[in-house]
This record gives structure tokens, sequence and C-alpha cells, in this order.
């Protein structure tokens, strides 16, 4: 599986990045400062500010060390597969890594949206640039890229639909789309 190299992380940056998501998951992100930040983490403003200049640059860190998590996930399910090297490994890892989300991360997804849609569009090209590299890899897993493009789509809604608990099916229906969607990886039209 073709990945994007991954940053390496100091235990002070995860630190403050894991304060910055605990504000926001305790008090929201109206909440989110650097004040509040620094005062969570224990740390100093200007320890703080060396590793992030401005909100908007922690904002970023935060999505970037989601995505960080998620493509361990993905390689993890990647691995994994009942079927390497066939058509689809990398569609089935892409579906399985969505769906086991931690509801930490669903709610602490859900909660930055509400910021990113904020930002100037530049802060968001490295975001970008996962999703684009997600879809190629889907586009080239061996699937017709339609059969492809849909799975994708479908995931992503059900996805969406739990992070922002807006019409996800129930159990029994979840688990229907998601084996629906995980046969469509094993056939190739």
């Amino acid at each position: 599986m073709a990945s994007t190299k991954k940053q390496p992380r100091s235990l002070t940056r995860d630190t403050l990045l894991g304060a910055a998501a605990q504000v926001i998951l305790d008090k929201g992100v109206e909440a989110l400062t650097l004040d509040a930040v620094a005062r969570q983490a224990g740390v100093s403003k200007g320890g703080l500010l060396y590793h992030f200049p401005n909100k908007n640059a922690l904002v970023v860190g935060l999505g970037e060390q989601l995505i960080q998590d998620f493509e361990a996930g993905l390689q993890a399910e990647f691995d994994q597969d009942e079927a390497p090297g066939t058509p689809g490994q990398w569609a089935r890892a892409y579906i399985r890594s969505t769906l086991r989300m931690s509801k930490q991360s669903l709610a602490l997804i859900a909660r930055l949206s509400s910021l990113l849609v904020e930002m100037p569009p530049e802060l968001l090209i490295p975001i970008e640039a996962y999703e684009q590299q997600w879809r190629r890899l889907l586009e080239t897993d061996g699937l017709d890229p339609i059969q492809a493009t849909i799975i994708q789509l479908a995931i992503d809604g059900l996805w969406y639909s739990e992070v922002f608990q807006l019409g996800a099916p129930d159990e029994p229906r979840r688990t229907q789309v998601v084996d629906a969607l995980l046969a469509m990886t094993r056939t190739s039209t």
C-alpha cells in the first residue's frame, strides 16, 4: 500500500495536541484557546507557541494527528486482509479502518469540523492531499473505478452519519451495508 511519510512527532507536541483535544471534548471548540491548551498541558504559553504559533496551526496539527492515526489503522487493516494481493484489498482496508475509529476521534472530528470551515483554504491543503491519495488508491485497487468511487462515497456517507449522529442506520442495517460494501470489493466489473 502506498502511504505518505509520517512526520515525526515529539512527546511535547503529542502532549499539546492531546490537551487541545481534551479542551475541545470537555468544553467545546469555543473554549479552544492557546491559554486553555497550555493550562491543560501544564506548559507555558511560550512552550505551546514554540510548537504551534497560533490557533490555526493547532487545529491543523489536530487534523494531521487524526489522519496519521487513521493511516496507521489503515495500514494495519491492509496488512491483515484475508485476501492479500487481490483486487479490492485497499478498499477493504479503507472500509474497515473508517468504521473502526474510536468514539472519541469521531466526537473530536465532529467538533473540529466547525473550525475547519472558517480556516484559510491553504491551511487545508495537507488534509486534501490525503483525501486525493486515498481516492487514487481506491481507483487503482483493481476494481472498476466507478465501483471504487461508489464504495468510497457510501462508506464516507456512513461515517459522516455516525460522526454527526444524523441518520445513522441501526446496528443490523449498518452491518448489512458494510457486508454489502465488502462484497463489492471482491468483485470486479
